[in-house]
Order: structure tokens, then C-alpha cells, then sequence
């Protein structure tokens, strides 16, 4: 295949078409944002935003709201709260803006790759495509929120290594050009480059990359990696004395990001319980992520059909690594030079020494970023979301219009789906789906309804996904309790039930929000079982959908008896242990309201592990 860039218009095709790019994008993101506004929240979500609403009241965090991460998305969480008040919709507005500042960055620095107008509108088209119609389990996510800092300082870097003088290509990459005309020696630095101006530069992006810390730690590993392949390539065309400064001013302002964050925490309190935390908690509970294997391979799964774009993503990465000789810091001398040995369709050679400079610092940016996810992070979907937009990103910087060839199987699909009554083996865009479609009109009225949230969200019907109409009615039956609860006397047990906390405006009977997770860390099990004991909890809320695999088994007419509250599945010795041992007065649903009894001991105190739920008349421990 000729070079695009060379090729003569003979005829209109939409995938070369900027206008088609950009329609498609405008009308997806009409048909999907109120969609997207109006679907429900995360129970991540609202944890951070009882993280927010005790920051934003004077408490201490750590100590009155657990986490097992650093404090930036809780702050971000409590700005968003500050200024825009409590609507969820609002904070799915924030979230989309977060999303649309990544991708414009992204697609400039696809323009560096030497993309075209319409490989940048076929990538935007294709986020369009992809985001709004991700689950809810992925929206206002830490790790989303950290890539737009993290994304701004790689593309500082990257102008910073424009600044540093061009970089080498190999004469492959620079076909037509003259033996003679290639410079033999470096080129000397111009006029008038101080040190004020590079320190400046350097310390705004390390403070950039310390904000992206503040949210997640992880992102010191795509960090040092960017800095590396860029000190490579700067060397190429500065001193190795201008690298070092660059790199200490780098460090510094990392360290002015950091010292206010500290200051915060040692000032309110929550110093000591962060150290706790930090040093006592997350090394048991980061030892449940799963082997690397199955971590490995969860990359290419968890967004079906997107996670395919990582098997072009990897090697165009490599290659464009190989392609700007990023072992070398000089322009090597005798022999043949390096290659890239692929199909122009698949890998286009740079025409430039920017063009190569800007792939290869995208690369190391994508590789870096799925190296800390498989071999740090658990294989959650969120977690591997702004991995997938790297990787849009790496392949529209070989001018595939992937976005264009996504549209058509989607719609393809689509039909398929619509005139078809079997059961099909992949999921068709929710776009083609009338069901959701349908909803569009409602979403103008009745965003933020529970009916509404429940037809929209993705997991309503898991044990992880909120029954919102099934908790409103807990909500209701909670507000008319005598005496009034107060703070500190409901104990939502379960992660779907904590919104009640925010509906009903009360502190929580203990700090922990994710009982389930936290039960994880074995070696605190019995600390977190003694705060729930010496808790003022009056009233528990708890979710018979976490004690099952069966999704229908609690609306199953035959899993209840006359004069049972509880289900016929549960076991004996379950029904023995908190919360189920304690009198039941109310239930919505999957949802069961316990009033603690005094009288009656809480006996085992602890969350059954999911994995095996399957052995639940088994478990004795």
C-alpha cells in the first residue's frame, strides 16, 4: 500500500473523510451524553463522595472514611461538590469534561504522529463510540481522572523534547533525501536558551505529574518511563548537564505538588491514620490482585470489541520505539542502519525527526501505562479504560481509521440484532438497542429518577450494581423510624446500600464503606469485626444479592415461606451470623433492614467471600 498522504483523491471514501469523522462524533454524542447523565452511580462513586462530604464538613479522613488509596480524587470529588453542589448529573458533566480534556490532548499529540485532520475526527469519533457506553462501573473512576494530568505532563515532555533540537531518524525513515545534506555532527544550541526557561517548564510539568500522584501512585511508573525515553532523545541535540537539570527540576516540582497534600493531612489529622493505612492495610490487601497471567489477559477482554485495538496497539508501540532507536543516544555511524521491516499498512514510516520524537514518547507512555496495570493493579475494567484510549491513540497514529471500521460492525450488529430473536454472541451497541433508545425523551425529565437509573444502569441487577427503587423504598422506611436515626447508628453492609447514607444524610455507624473489600485483608479481619461491635449502630441494611450467584433467586416466589423473612437458600449457620442473626423489620426486595436487638449477641461478624458463594453451606469459618 502507497502512502495515504501521497495518494491522489480518485473518490470519496468516508474513512479519509473528516466531515463523515466528525458527523459521526457529533451525532453519537447527541443520541448518547443524556444517556450517559442519567445513568446511575458507582458505589466507588459514592464513597468518594463520603470521603468529599467529611472533608467538606471538617472531618478526618482516614480515620471517619477508610480508603486504601491516596487522597486526590476525594479532594477533586470535594471541589466538584463545593462548586457545583450534589446533583449526580452534574458530576457525570465533570467526568465527561475530564474525558473530552484527554482526548483533546490526545488527538493533538496524534497530530504530532503525523496524523491527518480525518485520522484525528475518526479517533474522536471512536471515544464517542466507546465512553458514554462503557458500564457505570467505569465512570468518574480514580484512574480516568488521573490520566487527563498525567496525559497534559507527557505531552509537556513531549515539547520539551522538540525544544531539545532533532532527533536522528534512521535514513529509511527519510527516504529521497540527499546523502550529502545529512548532518554529520550535531547542531549546535540556539541562541538565547537559558536555564530560567527550562526550570520553569520542568517544574510545571513535575507539578502536573505530582497531581496525577496525588490521585494514583501508579503513575510514577509511566512517568519515569517517559522521562527516560526523553532524556534519550534530548541528548541527542543538548548536554548532558542541561538532561540532569531538567530531570532535578523535574523532582521539584513533584515536591511542591506533594507538600500541600502533606501539610492537608498532617493539619486535619489524618496523617497518622494514612500512615496506618499505608504502611499496615494495603500490603495484604494489594496481595489479592490475581495472578499476572490472568491480569495479562484481562487486557484483551474487558471491553469487547475495543480491548482488540491493544493486539495492533503493542507492536506499532515497539515499533515505533524501534524506529526512533530509543537504546541510543547517538545517530549510529557505519553499517546499515536500523529498519522498521513492516508493511506500509500496517507501520508508515515518520517523515520527520519531530513525527518520530512524538510516536515514540506515546509509545513508551501506552507501554509504561500497561505494565503498571497488569503488574500492579487488580484486573478491574476501570482500571484498563484509560489504557484502552492510549491505545486508540498509539494505533490513529499509523492513520488507522479504526473508528470508521468500529461504526460499521456496530451497525452491522445492530441489524443482526433487531431482526433476529436468538441469542447472539456479542453485545450490540446500546445505539442499537430500542430498549435504551427509547429512553432518550425520559432523560430530559426524569434524570436522577429511580426507575430511570435502574432501565439505564448496566449492573442494577448484580450484586455490585444499586437497585435505586429498591433502596428508595429503605430509604423511606428508614426515615420513619422512633426515634429519628441520628449519626453513627445506620450500618449500611453492603456496597450497593451505602448510598442511603447521602439520601438520608448521615454518618456511617464506622469508617469502612466497602465491607467486602476491606474483609479481604485477612490480617484486619478481626479489627474491623471489633469497630462494628463498639459501633452506636441501631439499624443494619443489608443485600441478599451479595449472598448468591443466582441474580433471581431473591425474586424467586419459591425462595420464601410464610413467616420467614429471610430466603429458604440462605443457610443455617449464615442465618446465625451478623447481620442476618439480628430481627428483621423490613424488606424492599433484594434489600433487608435489621434493627440490632441489645439483647442478642452479633456473633461472627464478617462478608463470605464471592469466589466462593458457590460453598456457602460449607462455610463454617
Amino acid at each position: 500500500m502507497s502512502n495515504p498522504a501521497s495518494e491522489p483523491d480518485r473518490a470519496w471514501r468516508p474513512w479519509r473523510s473528516a466531515a463523515a469523522g466528525w458527523l459521526v462524533a457529533i451525532l453519537t454524542l447527541l443520541a448518547g451524553v443524556p444517556l450517559f447523565l442519567s445513568m446511575p452511580p458507582w458505589n466507588d462513586v459514592t464513597l468518594h463522595d463520603m470521603a468529599a462530604r467529611s472533608i467538606l464538613r471538617g472531618g478526618v479522613h482516614y480515620r471517619d472514611v477508610f480508603d486504601t488509596n491516596l487522597p486526590g480524587i476525594d479532594w477533586s470529588m470535594a471541589a466538584v461538590r463545593w462548586l457545583f453542589g450534589w446533583s449526580y448529573e452534574v458530576l457525570r458533566t465533570v467526568d465527561l469534561g475530564v474525558v473530552g480534556g484527554i482526548v483533546f490532548v490526545l488527538a493533538s499529540w496524534v497530530r504530532r504522529c503525523g496524523g491527518t485532520p480525518y485520522t484525528v475526527a475518526w479517533f474522536v469519533a471512536a471515544v464517542a463510540l466507546f465512553y458514554p457506553f462503557t458500564s457505570e462501573f467505569n465512570h468518574v473512576q480514580r484512574d480516568v481522572w488521573m490520566l487527563l494530568p498525567a496525559v497534559v505532563a507527557a505531552r509537556l515532555r513531549l515539547k520539551r523534547v522538540e525544544k531539545a533540537g532533532p532527533t536522528p531518524l534512521p535514513p529509511s525513515c527519510r527516504e529521497g533525501e540527499k546523502e550529502e545534506s545529512r548532518p554529520t555532527t550535531t547542531p549546535p544550541l540556539p541562541a538565547g536558551r537559558g536555564m530560567g526557561p527550562l526550570v520553569r517548564a520542568s517544574l510545571l510539568e513535575g507539578f502536573i505529574w505530582g497531581l496525577a500522584v496525588w490521585i494514583k501512585p501508579h503513575v510514577i511508573v509511566p512517568a519515569c518511563t517517559v522521562w527516560l525515553v526523553s532524556a534519550i532523545l534530548m541528548l541527542r541535540g543538548e548536554s548532558g548537564r542541561r538532561v540532569a537539570i531538567d530531570f532535578v527540576s523535574l523532582v521539584l516540582g513533584g515536591i511542591l505538588a506533594g507538600a500541600p497534600g502533606v501539610g492537608w493531612m498532617i493539619a486535619t489529622g489524618a496523617w497518622p491514620y494514612f500512615l496506618d493505612i499505608f504502611l499496615h492495610w494495603n500490603p495484604d490487601y494489594v496481595s489479592h490482585a490475581g495472578s499476572i497471567a490472568l491480569r495479562l489477559q484481562h487486557v484483551f477482554v474487558c471491553f469487547p470489541p475495543w480491548s482488540l485495538l491493544h493486539y495492533a496497539a503493542i507492536p506499532l508501540a515497539l515499533l515505533a520505539l524501534w524506529e526512533a532507536r530509543v537504546w541510543s543516544r547517538r545517530e549510529m555511524q557505519g553499517g546499515e542502519p536500523v529498519r522498521v521491516t513492516a508493511p506500509s499498512w500496517l507501520f508508515l514510516p515518520a517523515t520527520s525527526a519531530q513525527i518520530a520524537s512524538a510516536r515514540a514518547l506515546l509509545a513508551a507512555f501506552y507501554l509504561a501505562w500497561l505494565t503498571q496495570a497488569v503488574l500492579i493493579q487488580k484486573p478491574f475494567e476501570y482500571v484498563h479504560l484509560p489504557l484502552t484510549l492510549l491505545a486508540m491513540a498509539v494505533v490513529a497514529g499509523q492513520r488507522w481509521c479504526f473508528g470508521f471500521v468500529y461504526l460499521l460492525w456496530f451497525m452491522a450488529l445492530g441489524i443482526v440484532a433487531n431482526c433476529t430473536d436468538k441469542p447472539m454472541q456479542f453485545e450490540p451497541h446500546p445505539l442499537a438497542r430500542w430498549e435504551i433508545v427509547k429512553l432518550w425523551p425520559r432523560c430530559w425529565s426524569d434524570a436522577g429518577s429511580p426507575e430511570l437509573r435502574d432501565r439505564l444502569g448496566q449492573f442494577t441487577g448484580s450484586a455490585w450494581g444499586t437497585n435505586w427503587r429498591e433502596l428508595n423504598e429503605v430509604a423511606g422506611y428508614l426515615q420513619t423510624v422512633d426515634p429519628p436515626l441520628q449519626a453513627g447508628e445506620l450500618n449500611c453492609w453492603n456496597d450497593t446500600t451505602h448510598p442511603l447514607y447521602l439520601m438520608l444524610d448521615l454518618d456511617p455507624a464506622t469508617r469502612y464503606m466497602h465491607y467486602g473489600t476491606v474483609f479481604e485483608i485477612k490480617s484486619k479481619k478481626e479489627q474491623i469485626a471489633a469497630e462494628v461491635r463498639s459501633s452506636r449502630q441501631r439499624y443494619v441494611v443489608s443485600d441478599l444479592q451479595r449472598m448468591t450467584w443466582n441474580r433471581g433467586a431473591v425474586y424467586d416466589p419459591h425462595s420464601w415461606r410464610v413467616g420467614d423473612p429471610l430466603p429458604v437458600w440462605l443457610p443455617p449457620h449464615e442465618r446465625q451470623r451478623f447481620p442476618w442473626n439480628q430481627p428483621v423489620v423490613f424488606r424492599a426486595g433484594r434489600y433487608v433492614v435489621h434493627r440490632i436487638d441489645p439483647t442478642k449477641p452479633l456473633g461472627v461478624i464478617r462478608v463470605p467471600d464471592w469466589d466462593k458463594l458457590d460453598q456457602i453451606d460449607k462455610m463454617d469459618e
